[in-house]
């Protein structure tokens, strides 16, 4: 099958917000790579980005290594189709690309991947690594791939606007539909939300709602089996979810929400006109744009944890999405240098963290210290990578903890409970049966224990 892009990267090229995390992948010839030294694919948000990585990572490596690495730079739209081909066709590159999990899963179990356990030690990974990135590394339990950025989903409001009316920030249920009646009455979306120009957007809004109204230990037993899509609590919290869409409290309304982009809720945000919006860390690098286009203070935009979305579920959760996922071609010519390459990526603090102050990109999942971060990064991106590695309150992204077909059932069928055309029972009964078959297949990547 054809694996999409992560989120952030397609909706950069509807127009939207762009995001958080490089993106890489190999290019090699029949056989597996270059016998003259690793190439890859990279795809970059912007002209600048790419600049700055073959500069700090690319060269840097060239120089220091002993080894040779080459990059050809490609379209965001096509490098997860490029990637998918090439890997099925047996023509794969020296390191492969997966834009989660769920799909790295795959490869690992098509043999077309190699086991980097000895790399791991050697070069000291899982000691780096945040313990639940490690384990989404694994595929029966050898590991099969490195995350190299990794983010969350957030509240976002305009402090001028919430000062104005006098709001903060909900945590609580009774909090967040308080401010969403009160923010309906005075003309405005309580809630930024649409899929137009992206369909798949519709997960970033159902990720919310099921960590926040679920909580991690609930969605953990879904994820794992022990419960199913089809229980009472998650039926009732997607009845929940399409009562406010009838209110037009997400969007707008259902009339509005399959003409709203990305961009529109980001500009809504920083206009007044929109009151919160959930989205993507990935949107730290450019939301300040939208309030500077419109004529606003980027000093306003702010972000909050998620609210509780139900009295029995504590507030604050950050469900945790890896952007990227690298591994190694199973016939590479040159693994050594390749595996030498990704611990390039991912095993100095400094340089991942000049790359989230300078170009605003998501760095990998391990344990920052708030003296690890350059003086001008922006304070409030700083500020969740401090708080994500301290929270014991983590949950799950569905595009980095859901097998692919269920995943896709998750946002494609949503849109027919917004018609109307698919009841929630009906819906959450699609989910159980795609979940379980694929769950049973092993296709789906294992979540860790919340805590």
């Amino acid at each position: 099958m054809t694996y999409q892009l992560p989120r952030r990267d397609m909706f950069k090229l509807a127009g939207g917000a762009f995001a958080g995390a490089w993106l890489l992948s190999g290019c090699g010839n029949s056989g597996g790579g270059s016998s003259s030294g690793v190439e890859y694919w990279g795809a970059f948000p912007t002209p600048e980005t790419e600049e700055y990585f073959r500069s700090q990572f690319i060269d840097t490596f060239n120089e220091s290594s002993g080894h040779s690495v080459s990059m050809s730079t490609k379209q965001l739209t096509d490098l997860a189709s490029l990637t998918d081909t090439a890997v099925s066709s047996g023509n794969a590159p020296d390191i492969i690309y997966s834009p989660g999990p769920s799909t790295s899963v795959n490869y690992a179990q098509g043999l077309k991947t190699l086991e980097l356990d000895d790399y791991a030690t050697e070069y000291g990974w899982e000691d780096r690594l945040l313990p639940w990135a490690t384990q989404l590394s694994r595929v029966d339990d050898r590991i099969h791939s490195v995350p190299t950025s990794y983010g969350s989903m957030v509240l976002y409001y305009n402090r001028a606007v919430f000062e104005d009316n006098g709001w903060t920030p909900p945590t609580t249920k009774a909090e967040f539909e308080d401010l969403c009646e009160d923010a309906d009455s005075k003309g405005m979306i309580p809630v930024g939300a649409g899929n137009s120009g992206y369909p798949a957007q519709s997960e970033w809004y159902l990720t919310c709602l099921l960590n926040a109204g679920l909580g991690p230990h609930f969605l953990y037993d879904v994820l794992t089996g022990d419960r199913d899509w089809s229980d009472p609590v998650v039926v009732d919290l997607f009845k929940s979810m399409k009562s406010q869409l009838d209110k037009g409290w997400w969007g707008g309304g259902a009339d509005r929400y399959f003409t709203n982009t990305d961009p529109d809720m980001c500009t809504g945000l920083a206009t007044g006109d929109v009151a919160m919006y959930m989205s993507g860390t990935w949107s730290f690098s450019s939301m300040g744009s939208f309030f500077t286009d419109s004529g606003n203070d980027p000093e306003d935009w702010d972000w909050a944890p998620l609210p509780s979305l139900a009295d029995d579920v504590d507030p604050g959760v950050f469900p945790l999405a890896i952007g990227t996922a690298l591994s190694i071609d199973s016939g590479s010519s040159d693994p050594d240098a390749a595996a030498a390459f990704l611990d390039h990526i991912m095993g100095d603090t400094t340089r991942s963290l000049e790359y989230l102050a300078v170009q605003g990109e998501n760095p990998p999942p391990v344990a920052y210290e708030a003296s690890d971060f350059p003086e001008d990064t922006d304070p409030r991106v700083q500020r969740l990578y401090e708080e994500i590695p301290a929270s014991t309150n983590l949950g799950y992204a569905s595009w980095t903890f859901l097998p692919p077909e269920t995943n896709t059932a998750l946002y494609t069928e949503f849109d027919k409970v917004i018609t109307g055309d698919l009841s929630p029972e009906e819906y959450a009964a699609v989910l159980d049966s795609t979940f379980h078959q694929e769950l049973g297949s092993g296709a789906s990547p294992a979540p860790f224990t919340p805590q």
